[in-house]
């Protein structure tokens, strides 16, 4: 099982955080397939600060959730 980050929006949608780029940015991605995978919820939540300092993901609702791959 693997850790992903969401962001949710003021009207519910769920977008999934992606890996840093090579700028260090990080973004989000409307399929669980651009989700960054992280190994605990530790991990995944170490992550929300690099979102939380850009401006356009501070009305977001950020979420660690754990998702298993079938």
């Amino acid at each position: 099982m693997a850790w992903v980050v969401t962001l949710t929006d003021i009207h519910g949608n769920v977008f999934y955080g992606s890996s840093a780029d090579r700028e260090g940015l990080r973004w989000k991605s409307s399929s669980q397939d651009g989700a960054e995978l992280f190994a605990s919820r530790e991990k995944a939540e170490s992550v929300f600060y690099h979102f939380r300092q850009m401006r356009d993901f501070k009305p977001y609702q950020l979420r660690a959730v754990e998702v298993q791959f079938t």
